[in-house]
């Protein structure tokens, strides 16, 4: 389904059933956010909201979340995904209802592999749309260009044409892509070829992951040790910062998946280019306790508005933010 489709999606009326399937997480999540902003508008639902796993959850905790009238919205949301975890005996479960849907629940299913049989049932009464990565150049060419949109920024012919260069055609990991290379360029609207060749360059990109893998695995000398290489190599203090809370981002949402998600589901939540990453993230992840997470995101706030607004140097309280979550750990 091509953003263009899903724009039309969004601007129609919430039908009372959707099924999203394929590999472009990335679409899915757009649709998702769409679909909860004309229930809820930009209200908290967490009583009219509800999320399934069909790998951990039957089809008859589904059946009951849709038949539950909603407590402060007209309708209520309920999402489960990986559809494709159930059997055809299991999905059949749902064909009643499917073919009569509640009018106070909008359901929702998504999968990586469709699945005929849910297909056939919701065209009856409901949305089938199919979320495929972008497949030509011209697909990638215009999500890139849509990604910078939504960041506000632009790039000039030559830095597109390379950013486009170095995107894999997966649209959750070209998404991340383009963030670092937004990030990388904070301070300014518009990229040029030379700042897609400095962010998404294999040296410099080494740099800065060491810098934040170090801060992952709680190892303070090689931080530090990378945040003076970095600092002394001319990058902005603004960018270092926005890179290590991009990285402390990622190992709040692996922690909060717990235990139990393996590589396979953080490499699809976080966009991540490999399981090999997602390990990675999983393992640092597991050396910080969840409650110590917010004292994280305070502390890299203060660094954020001292940066902007403090007379310190720059470097100075990176390496104060370093030592002082070198003490959050555990």
């Amino acid at each position: 389904m091509p953003a263009d489709d899903l724009q039309a999606l969004l601007k129609g009326p919430v039908a009372p059933l959707y099924y999203f399937y394929g590999e472009n997480t990335r679409l899915l999540d757009d649709a998702l956010a769409g679909l909860k902003k004309n229930l809820f508008a930009d209200a908290e639902a967490d009583f009219d909201c509800e999320r399934f796993d069909a790998q951990a959850h039957a089809p008859a905790a589904v059946l009951m979340a849709v038949r539950t009238l909603p407590v402060c919205f007209k309708r209520r949301l309920i999402v489960v995904q990986r559809i494709d975890a159930w059997e055809d005996d299991e999905l059949k479960k749902l064909e009643p209802y499917c073919l009569k849907p509640s009018a106070s629940s909008c359901l929702v299913f998504a999968s990586t592999a469709e699945k005929k049989k849910l297909s056939g049932w919701l065209k009856k009464t409901g949305r089938v749309f199919a979320c495929a990565n972008p497949r030509w150049d011209s697909d990638v060419r215009t999500f890139a260009q849509q990604e910078l949109a939504r960041h506000r920024k632009k790039a000039g012919p030559g830095a597109l044409a390379l950013l486009c260069q170095n995107l894999d055609g997966n649209a959750q990991t070209m998404a991340g892509e383009i963030e670092k290379l937004v990030l990388y360029c904070l301070d300014r609207q518009t990229i040029e070829e030379a700042d897609v060749e400095q962010a998404l360059s294999v040296g410099h990109r080494t740099t800065i992951f060491n810098l934040v893998d170090s801060i992952g695995e709680s190892r303070l000398d090689y931080s530090l040790s990378c945040l003076k290489q970095l600092l002394d190599d001319g990058m902005p203090a603004l960018q270092v910062l926005a890179m290590v809370a991009r990285q402390f981002r990622l190992l709040a949402r692996a922690r909060d998946e717990g235990p139990q998600a393996g590589p396979a589901r953080i490499r699809q939540l976080l966009g991540l280019k490999s399981e090999y990453l997602a390990r990675g993230i999983i393992k640092q992840a597991g050396n910080w306790s969840p409650a110590c997470f917010g004292a994280v995101f305070q502390e890299l706030a203060s660094a954020d508005r001292q940066l902007k607004s403090s007379r310190k140097q720059g470097r100075l309280i990176l390496e104060n933010l370093l030592l002082r979550l070198a003490g959050l750990r555990g």
